[in-house]
């Protein structure tokens, strides 16, 4: 590129990034200007006294202007354009792209008119002559400003237009939509009051915060226009934006308008109204509220909406239930995205019942399209508080009709939500959307499925347990406290428990010994241990698979009073190669410490602590202190055997043994060394 002419002022055009578009600068050139333009900046220094000016380059290239005298070629390119007020003739030297030139001529000769009929006139303050610049500040925040102004606090609230007056400055000042004609410095001479109210009328109805600052700024700061109501209601609106806005802004505004006299009509309490359904102010809201009585306006349905979403937003829930049935009441549209924030806010609360209503009321009015996101969280939210009732509703609307797949989480708690209220049939539909998705049941599975059933299914939980065993899943004890709860309930439902376990078992199932250590169970709750060892003797009948050692341990459970039983049990035990475990020898111990009262009873009970020792396991913590009371009844020093380890993981704490014989010793301890 040729030479610019040294120590002149010349118009360059250069690429904004803030606002996407060719711009117009007026700079004045150094005395020794660089002839290639390269990087970032199109002079070494433009302004050596101010160094926070940088001008920047960016795709695609921006076009350079310069003198006449440089250069004869593109005469044509502004035919017919007159001149004015630039301080040497201009002209552009076209890129070598020319698709480029030939979108942006037109844009380029609008831009070139506008910016060239006066370049040094401010229309707010016409005594000053400012020459605007593109800058970048320090901080890295691009705006226009001139050198001296940059980083002067914001006003955001509109001031008369005068020499003397306040300008206001708006926040932001750039939009960066492409289809938006209106950019900074001299480009908005083109634009009439007209196109510019019309634009601001478009930005209210899109919401558009940034757009509504930057045409209040081009009319008031610009044109120098008097703030009137159209151009508050427009601000107000502008504080909808959730970014930018604000309640304390909003009353500043207000306060604004009184000192003017300017009285706030419907529109502008509808504008206050939507702002708060953003920004919520409850004693701003109840103001606004108040006065539109007394004035006796009258809410539209787009204010009602405000109204609640402010009190939502405020969890005033209550509060904005009741305004929801008094503007149902009146027969005005509820627009869909408000019920689905009702039922969002209200399961983030726990209300579950008034989530519900909410859904069950949209649809027995005929609503179709319902977001799926409602239905899902609904779900979500309810299965895991074990709400039934909403959990079984969406279930059967969304899940049961194959429109909604829920995640296995979910189904658990759907399954675990069902056991609880016995709800079977729901428990069922979870296993079989589980079994769809060929997930692998586990033990908590069957379980939970086991707990619906009863107890008003007693034959099928029973069958479950033979499902599971033959699923290879066997059931533990916990699997069959379910069936233990409901049997303890009455000392004939054993009997009734039995039967049914007997006519499954003809059905050529083959019962766990779960299935029957819970009927002995029962029984010796009751206090009827001699049927609970009938049940034993018949127990291949039912169970191919013989007794277990769970089921020798519920009937040593019974022998407390009864020894030689339980000697008999054992032996059977022996006989049968089951091995034993800590809760055998555990109730052993107790069985010789309860159900005798002579030396050779407590020798048993010893000689079975030693044994449970020598395998590595402990009696319960109530069994060793059991038997430590009796060694101080005995006088038997052995009772410091069963003291546990420095740490009292195991054994009996050396604080209690030394408690039981300070309480207990026959000789209180002293001639025996004890202490």
């Amino acid at each position: 590129m040729p030479p610019l002419s040294r120590g002149v002022d010349a118009l360059w055009v250069a690429w904004c990034p803030s606002s996407y578009s060719y711009s117009f600068i007026t700079i004045r050139c150094p005395r020794k200007p660089r002839k290639t333009v390269t990087g970032r900046c199109f002079c070494t220094n433009p302004k050596p006294n101010d160094s926070k000016i940088r001008f920047i380059r960016k795709n695609p290239p921006p076009r350079y202007v310069r003198r006449d005298n440089d250069s004869k070629k593109d005469n044509n390119f502004f035919s017919g354009h007159q001149n004015t007020g630039v301080t040497t003739p201009t002209q552009v030297v076209k890129p070598p792209d020319r698709s480029i030139e030939h979108q942006n001529k037109q844009t380029w000769h609008s831009l070139w008119r506008k910016a060239s009929d006066e370049p040094n006139h401010d229309p707010i303050s016409p005594h000053k002559s400012v020459r605007k610049y593109y800058v970048r500040n320090p901080e890295g925040i691009t705006s226009d400003a001139t050198p001296d102004d940059v980083g002067e606090p914001e006003n955001h609230v509109l001031a008369k237009a005068g020499p003397d007056s306040q300008i206001p400055r708006f926040h932001n000042p750039f939009f960066k939509s492409a289809s938006f004609k209106i950019r900074q410095g001299r480009e908005s001479a083109g634009l009439t009051d007209d196109e510019l109210y019309d634009e601001l009328r478009r930005a209210n109805h899109a919401g558009d915060s940034l757009r509504i600052r930057e045409v209040l700024r081009l009319l008031i700061r610009e044109r120098g226009v008097k703030p009137d109501r159209r151009h508050y209601q427009a601000l107000l609106l502008a504080n909808a934006d959730a970014q930018h806005g604000s309640p304390v802004e909003v009353a500043r505004i207000i306060d604004e308008m009184e000192d003017e006299g300017i009285a706030l009509d419907s529109a502008a309490y509808h504008a206050v109204l939507k702002v708060l359904a953003v920004h919520p102010d409850y004693i701003l809201r109840r103001q606004m509220l108040e006065e539109l009585r007394q004035r006796w306006f009258t809410l539209s349905n787009e204010g009602w909406h405000d109204v609640i979403v402010g009190l939502l937003r405020d969890k005033q829930l209550e509060s904005a239930i009741e305004t929801l049935q008094s503007v149902q009441q009146e027969d005005i549209r509820i627009q869909p995205w408000l019920y689905d924030k009702f039922i969002f806010n209200l399961c983030d609360v726990g209300e579950h019942d008034e989530a519900l209503a909410i859904l069950r009321f949209r649809v027995e009015n005929g609503e179709q399209l319902i977001s799926g996101t409602v239905w899902h969280y609904l779900l979500d939210t309810a299965s895991r508080a074990y709400h039934h009732q909403a959990t079984l509703f969406v279930w059967r609307k969304r899940v049961g009709m194959g429109y909604l797949n829920p995640s296995s989480g979910i189904c658990l708690n759907v399954l675990d939500t069902a056991a609880r209220y016995g709800d079977f049939r729901l428990a069922t539909d979870v296993i079989r959307v589980l079994g769809n998705r060929s997930e692998v049941l586990k033990l908590y599975h069957y379980e939970t499925l086991l707990e619906a059933y009863m107890p008003a299914e007693m034959r099928t939980a029973f069958t479950l347990l033979a499902l599971m065993a033959s699923a290879g899943v066997p059931p533990a004890i916990s699997s069959t406290r379910p069936i233990f709860l409901y049997l303890r309930q009455s000392s004939q439902l054993p009997d009734t428990a039995l039967s049914i376990l007997r006519q499954v078992a003809k059905q050529q199932r083959a019962m766990p010994a779960e299935a029957v250590n819970v009927v002995i169970e029962a029984y010796i709750y009751h206090g009827k241990f001699d049927q609970a060892l009938d049940v034993y003797k018949t127990l291949h009948t039912i169970c191919p698979s013989g007794a277990s050692t769970s089921t020798f341990n519920t009937l040593f459970r019974g022998c407390r009073s009864r020894k030689d039983t339980a000697m008999f049990l054992a032996s059977e035990m022996v006989a049968s190669k089951i091995a034993p475990d800590a809760l055998t020898y555990d109730r052993l111990i107790l069985v010789c410490l309860e159900g005798g009262s002579g030396s050779e009873d407590f020798e048993d009970a010893w000689r079975y602590f030693e044994e449970m020792r020598r395998v590595g396991w402990w009696p319960r913590p109530g069994t060793a202190t059991v038997l430590a009371r009796q060694c101080c009844l005995k006088g038997d020093e052995r009772i410091w055997r069963l003291q546990g380890d420095e740490h009292g993981k195991d054994g009996v704490p050396r604080s209690t043994i030394q408690r039981i014989v300070d309480e207990s010793w026959v000789d209180k301890g002293k001639e025996h060394g004890c202490l």
